[in-house]
């Protein structure tokens, strides 16, 4: 068979008998105008008798075409592209196999009973971020009245502990648990007094004066905004304690402003609202200057009977001025703590620094006697993405709900000194 020219993506290729393809390329200085049509010669008819060139069949024509493309190809970095391509799809599928196994994991009676509770928490924060509602109502426990589910016990018990372990104003004041969003507590004003009477006379009578204070819930929520990289390593145990940490630090610095200056009206009542109501009694500052006369007539304005577990409540600014105080020994009346994990004392008694006083107040008191904390022991959670934060980073908000109330229901417990400049 005589060798053939095939033409592919421009480029002339010589075929020989064997079907080999060698690319033509074109000669230099090659005359570009081509001969006048009556100068070219014209093709001889061959003699009889001589053979003729035959056309070459389907199958030669596509065996060359190959040649001629598995030759174009070897120059391309096809095997790379393939390996990236692979392991691409090696890594989707995957990352497609965490996904599956969190969403499709759904939990039986018999697996939750026999669940720890920190994989009970794992289990309901990835049921929250993937919205799998059947795994939320196993593990729920109920509806919250204003929608979303109820946290299971497990993850409130751990978000109080973690704040109790810390220095709190919830763990120095009472806490109360609460079934109502209402309670009423009765305080006693005045008590019965004690008289002396002759044999056969007539008793003077007495009475208690009672009060009554109210404790009134209000909610309190902290958001957490999950990435995904949190929800795919949300099958750990270790992120549990990462979660509690979260929500129990938001918990607790939000509880202590509010039990120290919340204003009683959309939130608990604070130790200055009812200093400014009167329901705690205080004494004003001699000079504006703080001194160690003040903080005598502070203690003394305290009945004797509250003082063995009386705590002064201290801004660190006021701090700094109590440490510089002495006697006339030059002794100062400031005492490192003899313990780790314990106040430093000022004058025998411990001092709490809470930052969320202002420097012109110093409280001083038993706090569990005066002030109680209502806890209505539920936490409710909602999630979202809807928000442009969650939406543009790739992550789900979550939404936790506590429900707290809290008001001084025994004034002449705590008291307060005023007019520090």
């Amino acid at each position: 068979m005589c060798p053939r020219i095939l033409i592919h993506n421009g480029k002339e290729y010589l075929v020989d008998k064997d079907n080999n393809a060698e690319e033509i390329k074109p000669e230099e200085n090659k005359p570009t105008d081509e001969a006048p049509e009556e100068d070219k010669p014209t093709e001889e008819a061959p003699e009889e008798g001589e053979p003729t060139e035959e056309a070459p069949t389907d199958d030669e024509i596509d065996t060359a075409a190959k040649k001629a493309a598995d030759a174009i190809v070897s120059q391309l970095p096809i095997d790379a592209l393939n390996k990236t391509l692979k392991a691409f799809e090696q890594k989707e599928e995957k990352m497609s196999g965490k996904v599956k196994n969190i969403l499709d994991k759904k939990i039986g009676e018999k697996d939750l009973a026999k669940m720890t509770s920190k994989e009970k928490i794992v289990k309901f924060f990835q049921a929250c971020v993937q919205n799998d509602r059947e795994t939320l109502k196993a593990l729920s426990e109920g509806t919250a009245a204003d929608g979303g589910y109820l946290f299971p016990d497990e993850f409130r018990h751990e978000v109080i502990r973690d704040i109790v372990e810390k220095f709190s104003m919830r763990s120095l004041v009472r806490v109360i648990p609460m079934k109502r969003d209402v309670m009423k507590i009765p305080t006693l004003t005045s008590g019965p007094k004690v008289t002396w009477t002759d044999e056969n006379a007539i008793k003077s009578t007495t009475t208690a004066t009672f009060n009554q204070a109210t404790l009134t819930v209000f909610k309190m929520a902290a958001i957490l905004y999950s990435s995904d990289e949190l929800i795919e390593d949300s099958d750990q145990i270790d992120v549990v304690d990462f979660i509690v940490t979260l929500f129990s630090e938001a918990i607790q610095r939000e509880e202590d402003r509010v039990i120290t200056v919340g204003n009683g009206t959309t939130q608990p009542t604070g130790l200055t609202t009812a200093r400014a109501a009167t329901t705690i009694a205080s004494i004003a500052s001699a000079t504006g200057n703080l001194s160690f006369d003040d903080m005598i007539n502070l203690e003394y304005s305290l009945p004797m009977k509250y003082h063995p577990n009386a705590k002064y409540l201290v801004h660190r600014g006021n701090i700094r001025e109590l440490r510089k105080l002495k006697d006339s020994n030059n002794r100062y009346y400031w005492m490192e703590p003899v313990a780790a994990g314990q106040p430093a004392t000022f004058h025998g008694y411990p001092v709490i620094e809470n930052n969320n006083l202002p420097e012109s107040e110093i409280f001083f008191g038993d706090y569990k006697m005066g002030y109680w904390l209502g806890d209505r022991q539920k936490m409710s959670v909602k999630i979202t993405q809807e928000t442009e934060t969650a939406f543009t980073k790739d992550q789900t908000g979550i939404r936790v709900v506590s429900r707290i109330a809290g008001t001084v229901v025994l004034g002449q417990a705590i008291k307060g000194l005023t007019g520090i400049a």
